[in-house]
């Protein structure tokens, strides 16, 4: 009994062309009809729909914010209730042997007399007379005398912190940026905070 091999052609079959070509016609017509609608919804100016998503911030991680971790400048009005009055420096120092918060550093900076107002046309003055204001004279020996006891070798995890009013002069946080750059790796960081009012001195 002989046996003959058959030839078949590879490739594809008439049936299976027409159901792509069918698939790719649905495909087109429905991704066609999509944009059509995009821009018909653009041009009445419709809004989307809107989701109010979960804030990523817990409860926890909030009550770790409000403790004082290391040195903190704040920048507020020296009177809260006086916009137009002079601002001010206070300076808070976290507690060695228990957690401190913020609201209770304030008091403790007020008891300790740990603030000085700036000079009300500080941005008139020389980089001379700025440097010699009271508040640049307390900012400068609070960030000596942290890093002395604090900081004492290069490490990332030294940071210095500047808690400021929206409004707050660039004049008082280049200060504090140019004295902690002055240590190089061993002030690396300096984080900025916008103040919330809860956190202004009007609101102890």
């Amino acid at each position: 009994m002989s046996f003959h091999k058959r030839n078949e052609k590879k490739g594809l079959s008439l049936p299976g062309l027409i159901d792509i070509i069918f698939l790719l016609l649905i495909f087109s017509l429905v991704t066609l009809s999509i944009s059509e609608a995009k821009v018909e919804t653009k041009r009445r100016g419709d809004r989307g729909v809107e989701f109010d998503l979960p804030e990523s911030r817990t409860k926890d991680t909030e009550e770790v914010d409000r403790l004082l971790q290391t040195l903190l400048f704040q920048i507020d009005y020296l009177d809260p209730k006086n916009k137009s009055g002079p601002k001010a420096v206070w300076v808070l120092k976290p507690s060695l042997h228990d957690s401190l918060s913020l609201e209770g550093a304030r008091l403790i900076a007020q008891r300790d007399s740990l603030y000085r107002p700036f000079p009300g046309n500080f941005l008139e003055l020389s980089d001379r007379e700025f440097r010699r204001s009271p508040a640049c004279q307390i900012i400068r020996e609070s960030i000596r005398e942290y890093k002395d006891q604090n900081f004492f070798k290069p490490d990332l995890s030294n940071a210095i912190e500047v808690r400021a009013i929206k409004d707050t002069e660039f004049r008082i946080v280049n200060y504090i940026l140019e004295l902690c750059s002055a240590y190089g790796d061993t002030i690396p960081r300096v984080v900025l905070r916008t103040l919330t009012a809860k956190e202004a001195v009007g609101g102890i």
